[in-house]
């Protein structure tokens, strides 16, 4: 939706006990409440908990959250099922919650997406393991060792490897296998899922990130042909009066017969 959209009001449906006011929802994923007209509303200022905006609410006398992706899926979206009962955000920004940015998903389709958030990869990249690798490994070791792995005239044993680094050897299997450390790729290994999986979503990333930006540049072009136009305007109308006021003959006052 683009941000000089019109702003679409739609009452909060899916809260079914007593509320002490009404609440509404906008298609800018905005929250209000109202006493009795929706357009008589009050904006409330947003937080975040666990990272999704929100707002505070009264409900039979206590608090209770209301989210804005919530509220934004339940007035503007339309559920495919009854299994879909989990609001997906497709970009993975929490914070990004227009009806475009959103769909339902099943709690299989919900598993599957949070595996491909970013957040989530690179938690998983630089994830600490305990035993000998929590702390004898960094990026440029992991580089060092997996050229080593996959050099095919390597002499030393992946043993002796895992001694040279001071790490274990089962760990050492797990980083060949691209289990940990998955996201340092080098010269002669393969692309394993979780490697692919990481390019795929930096891509898809990377995508909306070129699109914002051309967006963004639209914009600030059609501002400054809006801004041209009314100073061309301005000009156009300060010259006419100019001309207008130069062509109009002076007034020659008649002289008083004595």
């Amino acid at each position: 939706m683009a941000a000089n959209d019109k702003e679409i009001w739609k009452p909060v449906v899916h809260i079914k006990d007593k509320t002490s006011k009404k609440y509404a929802v906008s298609s800018k994923a905005r929250l209000a409440s109202y006493d009795k007209n929706i357009e008589e509303r009050y904006i409330l200022k947003q937080h975040l908990n666990g990272g999704f905006p929100m707002v505070t609410i009264h409900v039979k006398d206590k608090t209770k959250a209301l989210f804005a992706h919530h509220a934004v899926a339940y007035s503007f979206l339309k559920k495919p099922g009854p299994k879909y009962k989990y609001v997906l955000h497709i970009d993975h920004n929490k914070a990004n919650n227009l009806p475009s940015n959103l769909k339902w998903g099943t709690k299989e389709e919900q598993i599957e997406h949070s595996k491909k958030s970013p957040y989530v990869l690179a938690a998983a990249a630089h994830k600490v393991y305990s035993g000998a690798t929590s702390k004898k490994l960094n990026e440029k070791k992991v580089t060092q060792l997996k050229t080593e792995i996959w050099n095919p005239k390597r002499k030393l044993t992946f043993k002796q490897l895992a001694e040279k680094y001071g790490i274990a050897e089962m760990n050492l299997y797990r980083i060949k296998k691209g289990e940990l450390w998955f996201h340092v790729h080098v010269e002669g290994e393969p692309l394993f899922p979780k490697y692919k999986a990481q390019l795929k979503n930096l891509a898809f990333h990377n995508k909306l990130e070129e699109k914002a930006n051309a967006e963004k540049a639209k914009k600030i072009v059609a501002k400054k042909a809006t801004v041209k136009k009314a100073s061309a305007k301005k000009a156009a109308v300060k010259k006419a009066s100019a001309q207008r006021k130069s062509t109009k003959r002076p007034v020659v006052k008649k002289k008083a017969v004595k």
